[in-house]
């Protein structure tokens, strides 16, 4: 995110379904102002790894490099583990500087976030049908919370890389126990709206995964909104991404 408020998001996966490995990578800019761009590619592309203290991400098919510079510890957690598998969450950029370099436009840079989810189960073996994602960072303060909605309801706040319990989550912000703080949230731009196999699962082989019977009522909606974090007499702005996943 730029002080400004234009928004950059970029995926790296593999989807592996029996002894098939499919690659997959996208882009999501939005500038200020301005309709989303996407690109997608289900090709070979070099995974992000960490090179002289940075994590770095440069994919030449989608014509992009991105740089992150940490200021905050990466957090790890297990999220879930069952029968059926596990969904492993590592946190490597909470907050630091970011700078996005693109082949044919300008330069991006600002405050960054980046995280790895490792999950070993089926979509619709997942014990929740709605999930809520979200991370707003200043040049003060950084919050993510993640919940999850249904049979197995739960969710997971982290302050500056503390976490905090009994946090309560809500479209309009999240509310810190004990005067811990408060974020606001206000001026939702949609980066991406629509049901999830027209939007990110879209590039994928989906009748041949046998998702499009199974993810038919999946919908997700993105936002970049304006953020004021307030705790005590203190206050700090910056921005946020956040989404709902709707899975049925």
């Amino acid at each position: 995110m730029t002080d400004a408020g234009a928004a950059f998001i970029g995926y790296w996966a593999r989807l592996r379904v029996g002894p098939v490995t499919i690659p997959y990578a996208a882009t999501l800019h939005k500038p200020v102002g301005q309709a989303t761009a996407e690109q997608t590619r289900l090709l070979p592309t070099e995974a992000p790894a960490v090179k002289n203290g940075d994590l770095r991400w440069d994919c030449r098919r989608l014509g992009v490099r991105v740089a992150w510079n940490a200021r905050a510890r990466a957090i790890h957690r297990t999220l879930l583990e069952c029968a059926h598998g596990s969904i492993i969450w590592h946190c490597h950029v909470p907050a630091g500087r970011a700078r996005v370099d693109f082949r044919d436009a300008a330069p991006l840079e600002g405050l960054g976030y980046a995280e790895h989810l490792t999950m070993s189960l089926k979509p619709w073996e997942l014990p929740f049908h709605e999930v809520r994602w979200g991370r707003f960072l200043s040049h003060a303060d950084a919050l993510i919370w993640i919940e999850w909605r249904g049979a197995d309801s739960r969710h997971w706040v982290f302050h500056n890389g503390v976490e905090i319990p009994d946090a309560v989550i809500d479209p309009e912000g999240v509310q810190l126990p004990f005067d811990h703080g408060w974020l606001q949230l206000s001026g939702d731009a949609p980066v991406r709206d629509g049901p999830l196999l027209s939007t990110a699962l879209r590039a994928f082989p989906a009748k041949r995964l046998w998702l499009s019977g199974r993810l038919e009522g999946a919908h997700e909606t993105k936002w970049v909104a304006r953020g004021r974090f307030t705790a005590g007499g203190r206050h700090s702005t910056g921005w946020a991404i956040h989404e709902v996943v709707r899975l049925r």
